[in-house]
């Protein structure tokens, strides 16, 4: 069992990301019909399908996707030898990092192309409303600089800042999640 730990872990932590990303995806109202889109759908589809009849979609939140994310998370650690509370915990908690880490990599991404394709690129229009949600309400926070958009850096900052804090409350919990 000890061999194919690694191979489970990057399995489950594939299928969860797959789980979290789809879950924004809808709550972004990102085109269905984008590859991107339709590819999660297919990939996911099978095993939320059953669940999601169970657990329904509150305001493009798919509860359902989330809770599965986090319950597989859970039974991966159950399996190599955690208490059942701590696991959970840690389920919950990779669902959290999984979905800072999306935010955090889709803005990075889509800083980068702004100064390479200027808005030209299909890609461009997906990444701008992963992220519009997110970088919308900052905007509306911060003080009007003409041309300059500094929410994708405070948005950054303040990711960094949540992961390390959410580090220093949970220690181990949050660095294995």
């Amino acid at each position: 069992m000890e061999f194919l730990a690694p191979f489970i872990q990057i399995i489950v932590g594939l299928f969860s990301f797959l789980l979290v990303l789809r879950t924004w995806l809808q709550f972004c109202r990102v085109d269905p019909y984008m590859p991107i889109s339709q590819t999660l759908m297919r990939l996911t589809n099978p095993v939320l399908n059953p669940l999601s009849k169970l657990i329904p979609t509150v305001k493009g939140i798919n509860f359902a996707a989330l809770l599965l994310a986090a319950g597989i998370v859970a039974l991966q650690f159950v399996l190599f030898g955690v208490d059942v509370p701590r696991a959970v915990l840690i389920g919950l908690l990779s669902v959290v990092k999984t979905f800072g880490q999306i935010l955090f990599f889709t803005t990075l991404i889509r800083a980068l192309m702004s100064w390479v394709t200027q808005g030209n690129h299909p890609l461009d229009y997906t990444v701008a409303q992963i992220t519009e949600p997110v970088l919308g309400i900052i905007r509306k926070i911060l003080p009007k600089t003409g041309m300059l958009d500094f929410s994708v850096m405070v948005l950054g900052f303040a990711l960094l800042f949540i992961n390390s804090l959410f580090y220093q409350v949970f220690g181990q919990l949050w660095a294995v999640a």
